[in-house]
Formats: C-alpha cells, sequence, structure tokens
C-alpha cells in the first residue's frame, strides 16, 4: 500500500504524518493523544507543551505495559487451563479404554 500524507494537529500544532494506515486510523490516534495530552494539563500545573506531551506519553507507556503484563497473565491462565483440560481429556479418554 502507497503512503500518503495524512494532516492532523496535536496540542494545538499542525504535523503531517506519512502512513500507510487508513486515515480513520491515524486521526483516532491523534485524538487519543489530544485527550492524554488533556488529561495531564487538568492534573499537573505545567504549560509548557513539551513537558505535557511527555507527561501523556508516560502515562501511554504506563498505559500500555499495564495492558502487556495482563495479556501476559491471562495467556498463562488459558496456557493452565488448556493443560488441565488436555490432561483430564487424556484420562478420560484412557479410563474408557480400559473399561
Amino acid at each position: 500500500m502507497l503512503k500518503k500524507d495524512i494532516d492532523v494537529e496535536i496540542s494545538g500544532h499542525k504535523y503531517i504524518i506519512k502512513s500507510d494506515a487508513e486515515e480513520k486510523y491515524i486521526y483516532e490516534i491523534a485524538d487519543y493523544l489530544n485527550k492524554k495530552i488533556e488529561e495531564v494539563s487538568l492534573t499537573t500545573k505545567t504549560v509548557d507543551t513539551l513537558n505535557l506531551v511527555i507527561l501523556a506519553a508516560l502515562n501511554i507507556v504506563n498505559d500500555f505495559f499495564r495492558a502487556r503484563n495482563e495479556q501476559g497473565e491471562l495467556k498463562q491462565w488459558v496456557e493452565s487451563k488448556s493443560r488441565h483440560l488436555v490432561s483430564f481429556i487424556d484420562n478420560q479418554t484412557d479410563n474408557g479404554e480400559h473399561s
């Protein structure tokens, strides 16, 4: 797919994003970032745009790490349950063959 220029506005500044992603997706990302910046601006006294963006980035990275850890825990739980289920089925099958 061909990369195209997509105009977005982040924290009052216009940027051109070169991407092969759908425009709607890029706008969703920019909107998400703007919302995170707005959240930070409501909870901090800084008005410096760079500081707001860095704090928003830290919040986003924190959200990402939490989601990644939760995904890892869920994966371990599913793998454990799957092993138990396979073991149970194997035992039932083995018992049924000897009846």
